[in-house]
């Protein structure tokens, strides 16, 4: 492996930030034989070799200097660079396409990739800002899954409603499930208040909260908790602009 002297060199004058670069050939043979190199190298440091075990520097803007004259053409083989060294032990990066079609592929990929399936996706639970909310916005609450709260606040944010958002900690997971689980409660959801430093009676003028539809059995012991005036909301996000036109203001 071409890296090893160099790096065995370097670490005897008591140089120890290091990262190999065996080369990143864009074609051909020399692809090649670079996705075996980063290979070798990282085969090499799990079994305990020591003099090799560094960080890898992948090159995949080399796409450029291929001959490909076609921008798009180059910028897509550079994504393609990129997601086999993402696959196979490239630590560090280094691209020219920042374009969205070529960027989101390869964020999707490593977040895919480096994504423990025993966990849940999630968001830090807290109350965020939708907009620019006053103290007369209303006050929403979901849970921290990922995909539910993401989905909540472009629902919120696209129609250009204002408001509270309230991420509650489910350990990322989704509303229903989480009130069947117990995760969501009325104790949880109070305790997501107190942390998030919000309280309904001087925050907002109406002390009104929605609770999502799935979490519809939740009203009365919220109420009892939160002391405050718990309205129902849609069982999908995606109603929430017609459900705050019926129902927004509270009477």
């Amino acid at each position: 492996m071409p890296s090893r002297p160099f790096a065995k060199t370097f670490a005897e004058a008591g140089i120890k930030d290091i990262v190999l670069d065996p080369g990143t050939y864009p074609t051909g043979k020399g692809l090649k034989e670079t996705f075996t190199n980063f290979l070798k190298i990282r085969r090499a440091g799990i079994m305990g070799d020591t003099e090799i075990a560094y960080p890898i520097i992948a090159l995949p803007f080399t796409a450029w200097m291929a001959g490909i004259s076609d921008p798009v053409s180059a910028s897509y083989w550079e994504t393609v660079m990129a997601s086999v060294f993402t696959i196979r032990y490239g630590d560090i990066m280094i691209l020219h396409s920042m374009e969205p079609y070529s960027t989101l592929p390869e964020v999707h990929l490593a977040e895919t990739i480096y994504t423990d399936p025993r966990t849940p996706v999630s968001v830090d639970g807290g109350m965020y800002k939708v907009g620019s909310p006053t103290a007369d916005s209303p006050v929403l609450f979901t849970t921290n899954f990922a995909l539910t709260y993401y989905t909540v606040e472009s629902d919120i944010s696209s129609n250009g409603i204002d408001c509270w958002l309230l991420a509650v900690d489910t350990d990322g997971i989704g509303v229903e499930a989480a009130v069947a689980g117990g995760q969501l409660t009325a104790d949880k959801v109070k305790e997501a208040f107190d942390k998030a430093g919000f309280d309904l009676k001087t925050a907002v003028n109406h002390n009104t909260v929605v609770t999502p539809g799935l979490a519809a059995r939740l009203q009365g012991d919220l109420e009892d908790k939160l002391g405050a005036n718990v309205k129902v909301g849609p069982m999908d996000s995606g109603r929430i602009p017609g459900w705050m036109e019926k129902n927004w203001p509270p009477k």
